[in-house]
């Protein structure tokens, strides 16, 4: 049930994505609401559910780009791979604004680093005729960062709201009573 309950999550910050922020762009750059989820799902110690949310946010994200398929998605199953990894084994943090930036930002690198590589790679195998140079990736870095630490704080009280939904549905569905 909590996958399914992901699933509609993920579908509308999708929708949102596309269609409110599609038309709210600063310099052709959206925020990517669904890296966003992943990355929260991904500093949680809780379970691997992050790998659920990372393998149909890319996915999603492959869809509707115009980019050789499967670049989205390997970028977020390896950057929420790596966030969870370091979260969990070598440094244990307590989620708050600072840390949350230093995440984003992070993450922000490896992804945009791992897309960009992934487009390469494509590239020099001949399956794709188009490719993006290192140089557009950093020249919209600033822009996309800001644009992503500024939905930063508001999908994260989405991400404890989806959590501790889930979590009192589950504690009902056991039947304990609070």
């Amino acid at each position: 049930m909590k996958y399914l309950i992901y699933l509609i999550a993920i579908i509308i910050l999708l929708g949102l994505n596309l269609g409110l922020f599609g038309s709210l762009q600063i310099q052709s750059q959206i925020p990517n609401l669904l890296f966003l989820l992943t990355l929260f799902f991904s500093l949680e110690k809780k379970d691997y559910d992050f790998f659920f949310v990372a393998l149909v946010s890319g996915l999603f994200l492959d869809f509707y780009s115009a980019c050789f398929f499967g670049g989205f998605t390997v970028s977020l199953l390896v950057v929420s791979l790596l966030a969870h990894l370091f979260v969990t084994e070598i440094l244990v943090v307590d989620i708050n604004w600072k840390t949350l930036s230093l995440a984003l930002l992070t993450a922000l690198v490896i992804f945009n680093l791992i897309l960009w590589f992934y487009g390469l790679v494509i590239f020099k195998l001949g399956l794709n005729s188009q490719y993006s140079g290192i140089k557009i990736f950093i020249s919209q870095f600033p822009i996309n960062f800001l644009y992503n630490w500024v939905m930063l704080y508001p999908l994260y009280l989405f991400f404890t709201f989806l959590r501790n939904f889930l979590d009192r549905m589950s504690v009902r569905h056991r039947g304990v009573i609070r």
